[in-house]
């Protein structure tokens, strides 16, 4: 059992909905949304008669490659890019990710091999952070470089590579550039080192949202023009704007099933100019940056998905806004009844329109704030309201890890082990976030008993 503190939890177990079970109250839309009708209509639509391989020349090749392509554009004009061949298509965010960022710096490294430092924050998802610690680890097996010799015949090994992480603001979650100006222009060796910066659009857990622009314009200025930069769009298309030529990023990485899109499939927004390097090895689908046959079928209920996120984004972030904060002033209502209190965590003013990270907790007569069991509540109330937690549980180590992004605020452990991450969709109405508030505080009063 996990130790977190509470009662032993119950076992959950994978198993199918049936349709004379009751439906839950869906609160963890930053996890993932489910499958638009549009997005299933225009994928049905295809079945019958795109099913051919896009790279043959017969008819049903070519009835796939005009799929394919009406796709891609419908991508680029939703992001505003300047051409459709600037989006390449994966198999979700986690590959762009890896692609953008595996593959930019080693493509940067072969023509500046004395550029070998990596700038981001010290919140980013693990879809990211973790392809880092690749490159870490790993450096000499992806950086390019290696056979150059200096005077001798003796191999010039390029320089390792080094992994900066700046800090957040601990008051919002998000990026400040002054402080930002000061850290680059003092890393050792000087900011003409810095190869690739990488940092997310929109926090997944306290919503924060990065001014990217202003990076970007921030990035140049001091680091120089080659200098590359990826955000990782993954939580904010669909929810704020995106336009990739105000932004002037050079990746931008683009998750499916976030904006009610098909899991399984994403892409990768590269600017004309940039190059990378495939990580896949294979035939040369992509424009050589990405092997493998294209799905036509998942790539099609994404474009669409993407086209109606898009289209609708100020009425679906006005919703998505309206319902988060009800969720919240709700939540305060009922715990100011029984005796209880609750804290954000991040700002809210500063976030995404649809997330809410808020910790419960009650004051002991000594004065000291005692937390729920986030973890404990979930399942509890699982088959009426669907949330995540704050901390990881891992039973095989019988530990709790406190999120990056929770520590980025100066969130400690028993706080954490009290946070709910709750997050609206654009169908959620208010009578189920009212609901749910009520679910989880009445809950939260029961667990207190039963400590």
């Amino acid at each position: 059992m996990c130790s977190i503190e509470g009662p032993p939890l119950k076992k959950l177990r994978p198993q199918p909905l049936t349709p004379t079970d009751p439906i839950p109250i869906y609160l963890d839309y930053n996890a993932t949304t489910p499958l638009c009708m549009e997005s299933w209509r225009a994928m049905s639509a295809v079945v019958p008669f795109s099913w051919g391989n896009p790279s043959s020349v017969h008819p049903y090749g070519l009835a796939a490659k005009f799929v394919l392509d009406e796709a891609r554009g419908k991508v680029a004009n939703a992001i505003r890019a300047v051409t459709p061949a600037n989006v390449i298509f994966t198999s979700g965010g986690t590959e762009a990710n890896n692609l953008a960022i595996i593959g930019g710096f080693t493509a940067l490294r072969e023509r500046l091999p004395s550029r070998h430092y990596i700038i981001t924050t010290n919140v980013e998802h693990p879809a990211v952070e973790e392809v880092l610690k690749f490159l870490e680890r790993e450096h000499s097996a992806v950086v390019k470089g290696g056979d150059r010799r200096m005077s001798g015949g003796k191999k010039q090994q390029p320089p390792p590579v080094e992994v900066y992480r700046f800090p957040v603001d601990p008051r919002t979650g998000c990026v400040r550039t002054d402080e930002w100006r000061k850290l680059l222009l003092e890393l050792p060796g000087g900011p003409q080192n810095v190869a690739l910066v990488t940092v997310m659009h929109a926090n997944n857990e306290i919503g924060g949202i990065n001014p990217i622009d202003d990076l970007v314009k921030l990035v140049k200025e001091i680091c120089g023009e080659e200098t590359l930069f990826h955000t990782d769009a993954a939580q904010s298309i669909g929810k704020v704007p995106v336009n990739v030529s105000a932004m002037r990023v050079d990746m931008l990485s683009i998750c499916s099933h976030k904006f009610y899109g098909p899991k399984g499939v994403g892409a990768l927004y590269v600017r004309d100019g940039v190059r990378i390097r495939n990580i896949l090895f294979g035939a040369n689908h992509e424009n050589g940056a990405r092997p493998g046959t294209e799905n036509v079928l998942l790539v099609t209920g994404m474009a669409e998905a993407l086209h109606v996120a898009c289209k609708n984004l100020t009425a679906n972030a006005a919703t998505m806004r309206n319902t988060r904060d009800e969720l919240f002033r709700v939540i305060k209502q009922e715990v100011s009844k029984v005796g209880m209190d609750c804290v954000l965590n991040g700002d809210i003013d500063h976030a995404l329109p649809n997330t809410l990270s808020v910790a419960l907790f009650k004051v002991t007569d000594s004065g000291k704030r005692r937390y729920i069991s986030a973890h404990g509540l979930i399942q509890a109330v699982g088959d009426k309201v669907c949330m995540s937690s704050g901390a990881a549980c891992h039973s095989a180590e019988e530990n709790v890890v406190v999120s990056a992004s929770l520590r980025s605020v100066g969130v400690d452990l028993d706080r954490a082990v009290g946070t709910l991450r709750l997050s609206t969709g654009r169908t959620t109405t208010m009578a189920e976030v009212r609901r749910a508030a009520r679910i989880i505080v009445r809950r939260a009063v029961q667990q207190f008993g039963e400590f």
